[in-house]
């Protein structure tokens, strides 16, 4: 049986220098969506490196964040040391259980939502939230929206990685990063939530922002995605060394830096008071 490990196991550091944190306007909308104030309790489901656990830690808010992976996990806990609201613990959500059967006023989950189990996670949250409670769930991926330049180094990128996976037939006993079946475009999104009956969709709110990547950079936030992190998983060190001087090649003689836009999706959601008969 070949051995799973977590998705991004020894690339959490990778993740935390490229991947962009949140726009301040989505963290001050959920601020005021939900009107939480310094003595609300606030539930992080996957907090990963902390992209958003921090945007909240530093505005005084407390947050008790849970996180699954354990690379993800120990950069969490160094960055979360100066925060004392802050607590973290390292599990899964869905074998997590809160201590003094605690409830919350806010939960939130940025980014990693469609990772876990649907037919645990809605009623999981339905029960740690107190009455008129918030689910808050964001995401971020890239547009299809982009320059000529942009899909020309993308569409040459994807060329060079699947020219050296193809001279390398795929290495059977090497461990496989565990993926998700969960729902990432934004109409599922908001069917599942709708679907659980648990939940009432407030508002969806999207916004829009640009990154510039040098090709160190550019690299670097391709390796920090799952995926593309399995591919390098099957070649050695010699390869994947090739591919990233191609892929800088390719980049510095075409402008020196890829764009690519953002979108961002907020779901502002609020818990369903269960029926008394």
């Amino acid at each position: 049986m070949i051995k799973k490990i977590e998705p991004y196991k020894d690339i959490a550091l990778i993740y935390e220098q490229v991947r962009p944190s949140y726009p301040a306007q989505l963290i001050q909308d959920i601020i005021a969506a939900t009107n939480i104030g310094l003595n609300s309790r606030l539930l992080e489901i996957g907090a990963g490196t902390g992209k958003a656990t921090v945007q909240l830690a530093e505005k005084g808010f407390k947050i008790h964040a849970i996180e699954v992976g354990k690379d993800m996990g120990e950069i969490l806990v160094d960055k979360c040391v100066i925060y004392p609201n802050v607590s973290v613990e390292i599990s899964s959500f869905e074998e997590w259980t809160p201590k003094h059967n605690d409830k919350y006023d806010m939960i939130f989950c940025a980014q990693a939502f469609h990772w876990l189990d649907a037919t645990i996670k809605y009623k999981k949250c339905h029960d740690l939230l107190k009455e008129n409670g918030y689910l808050i769930l964001f995401w971020y991926n890239a547009s299809a929206d982009m320059t000529k330049e942009t899909e020309k180094i993308n569409q040459k990128v994807n060329e060079i990685v699947r020219k050296y996976v193809d001279r390398h037939p795929e290495t059977r006993n090497k461990p496989e990063r565990n993926t998700h079946s969960g729902v990432f475009e934004n109409d599922e999104r908001k069917s599942e939530i709708e679907t659980s009956g648990l939940f009432e969709i407030l508002d969806i709110l999207n916004y829009k922002d640009e990154t510039k990547n040098n090709a160190e950079q550019f690299i670097k936030a391709q390796k920090s995605v799952p995926a593309f992190a399995s591919l390098l998983d099957e070649l050695d060190d010699k390869t994947i060394q090739d591919i990233e001087e191609e892929i800088k090649s390719e980049i510095n003689n075409n402008g020196g830096y890829v764009g690519t836009l953002f979108n961002y999706s907020l779901y502002i959601t609020k818990r369903i008071a269960n029926n008394i008969n």
